[in-house]
């Protein structure tokens, strides 16, 4: 009867090693899923940013050659408009963020 009981609980714990065995691996690819979608989109997220940088730029370029002298003065004049003396200059900090 006593070997009965051993083979029983050996049993028990094989299956309890199996089971921590499958609950631990399931863990491992979880986080691994987890990991890799977290990368998906970190690379993601890193695309969109160098993209707007780049809009950036180019829009600070659009907009320094839409503010030069050479571009303007046309206008100016079209409008009736003069270039001041430089006692009527005034010269504002330009915003930079």
């Amino acid at each position: 009867m006593a070997t009965g009981r051993v083979a029983g609980g050996g049993r028990m714990r094989i299956v309890l090693l199996m089971l921590a065995f499958l609950v631990i691996s399931g863990g491992v690819i979880l986080r691994r899923t987890v990991g890799i979608a977290a990368a998906t989109e970190l690379r993601e997220l890193e695309a969109r940013r160098a993209a707007m940088i780049n809009e950036r730029i180019r829009l600070e370029g659009e907009i320094r050659a839409a503010s030069s002298r050479g571009r303007l003065l046309p206008v100016a004049e079209r409008l009736g408009l003069h270039v001041p003396a430089d006692s009527q200059v005034m010269s504002i900090p330009r915003f930079t963020p």
